[in-house]
């Protein structure tokens, strides 16, 4: 990271509310300040910043100021600063990637510390993901076998991974989401699919009437099932088409990516079947233990499930969302050859998916 320093914009025309804002945000990080338009191009110019919170009221033209943002920070976190109102909500409804819309009211701003930490903690994970890619890619020359290549990636992410939960000895629900996040952020087609998963696998949980404990492993183990595609190369993760048959030999790796991972980290362990098993199959045709009926650990059997329908009933760029009567209809017949026939039943007959909403679900 060396001397880099995180910095955030405001752009407001208001001197004062750009003091009240510096004043609340003033632990987390240094505010350059813009009051026009022409002001912040210069500023977006000059500095990279972290976060840039953007006032949505004349005279600044809210369009014209988030596409000159975006062109010239793209990773930066932009927050739009506006009002409850049928003008802000509509504009909230066709905002970008990452901008989020903050009432901006005055007895309000107390609240932008917890977004822009996150913003600032979500960046800084992305920079040190980043940094470590281009250590990767300078190694690659190096390494003759395509295992060597993996061990070192796995090696390298299970060493990021055991500092960061040194750090955060009881657990945090904070630290795990982070984590999922940062599996995401390598592959940005699928992003909201850990935490979907995550809603889909509780809810099916809850009518299976599991017990408190294991709704907690849960939670976080359907988080996380896909931890072992941060082994797996770009080429094939990023692929916007169907993967041949080499491509998937090496994408099936990341159950037993994930498991080496879980399997050095206490706090992962619980979610260890989870991880490894979520693609077994009911009639032993799965992977990577060919496991079979009731020997599939259960929490992993409802992950396969909560997995499987968020990939059917979401948008993806090389598909559209299946209708949810086709995905009842799919699951109903794979009830025995890939599923557990009673969760289907849980699932699809007890009015589960309809609550959902299909594809237009999106986890907060």
């Amino acid at each position: 990271m060396g001397g880099w320093q995180q910095k955030g914009l405001v752009i407001h025309p208001s001197s004062t509310a750009v003091a009240e804002i510096r004043e609340v945000l003033l632990p987390l990080l240094p505010l350059d300040a813009a009051h026009t338009e022409l002001d912040a191009r210069r500023r977006l110019a000059d500095h990279d910043y972290v976060v840039v919170l953007v006032d949505d009221r004349p005279p600044l033209d809210i369009r014209k100021v988030l596409a000159d943002i975006i062109a010239a920070r793209p990773d930066a976190f932009i927050v739009v600063m506006t009002t409850d109102d049928p003008r802000g909500r509509a504009l909230d409804s066709t905002l970008p990637g990452k901008v989020f819309r903050f009432l901006a009211g005055a007895n309000q701003r107390w609240q932008l510390t917890g977004i822009v930490a996150e913003a600032v903690r979500l960046h800084r994970l992305e920079r040190e993901q980043k940094d470590l890619i281009r250590r990767l890619s300078a190694e690659h020359s190096r390494l003759q076998r395509r295992e060597k290549l993996l061990d070192t990636v796995v090696k390298e992410r299970t060493r990021e991974l055991q500092t960061a939960y040194e750090n955060l000895k009881a657990g945090s629900r904070q630290a795990l989401l982070g984590l999922a996040e940062a599996i995401e952020a390598k592959d940005p087609y699928t992003k909201g699919h850990c935490g979907r998963t995550a809603v889909y696998a509780m809810a099916l949980a809850r009518e299976a009437r599991l017990s408190d404990d294991d709704l907690g492993v849960l939670e976080f183990g359907a988080f996380l099932h896909d931890i072992g595609k941060i082994g797996v190369r770009d080429a094939v993760l990023l692929k916007p088409g169907a993967l041949d048959d080499v491509e998937w030999q090496h994408m099936r790796v990341h159950p037993l990516v994930g498991y080496q991972i879980a399997a050095q980290l206490d706090m992962l362990k619980p979610m260890i079947t989870c991880i490894r098993n979520h693609h077994e199959r009911w009639d032993g045709t799965g992977y990577p233990d060919r496991l079979a009926g009731e020997d599939i650990p259960l929490l992993a059997r409802i992950v396969s499930l909560a997995d499987a329908y968020d990939a059917m009933a979401t948008d993806r760029p090389y598909k559209r969302a299946i209708p949810i009567e086709e995905c009842k209809a799919i699951m109903r017949r794979q009830a025995g050859p890939q599923f557990d026939p009673a969760l289907v039943e849980l699932f699809v007959g007890h009015g589960l998916i309809e609550s959902f909403g299909g594809g237009d679900f999106q986890d907060a």
